[in-house]
């Protein structure tokens, strides 16, 4: 069992709850951390969408267009293949936790690159 299966397990998550967001995480270390998706996504057009995770207001939600054209296909296409589902469902899971991972892990505007795996697992899930 791997760290973050542990992690996850010690959480008490779910088995496809765990492995939706093991999956995630696992996607995001690589392409780079979460630090590098969000300091793309701030450079671009989406830096108000962005930052709403950051701050303290309301997340603005996602939908599975905006993730289309928020994240190049190429990166989406490799959630899915690492999950072993079609993209549509791969657009759909980062709908669900991106928002929450960017949120959960950043302070006072800004990603905290050391974050606390089990503490922003933990977070994510309640």
């Amino acid at each position: 069992m791997s760290l973050l299966e542990t992690v996850l397990a010690m959480c008490g998550l779910n088995t496809q709850t765990s492995q939706e967001v093991k999956g995630v995480l696992e996607w995001v270390e690589q392409q780079g951390g979460l630090h590098t998706i969000v300091s793309h996504l701030q450079s671009g057009e989406y830096s108000e969408v962005v930052n709403s995770w950051l701050g303290d207001q309301q997340n603005v939600a996602l939908s599975s267009d905006l993730v289309k054209k928020m994240i190049n296909s190429e990166a989406i296409e490799q959630l899915a293949a690492r999950m072993g589902i079609n993209t549509s469902d791969a657009l759909n899971l980062l709908v669900k936790y991106l928002p929450q991972l960017v949120d959960k892990a950043s302070t006072a505007g800004v990603v905290d690159k050391k974050a606390d795996l089990t503490g922003l697992v933990s977070q994510l899930m309640h």
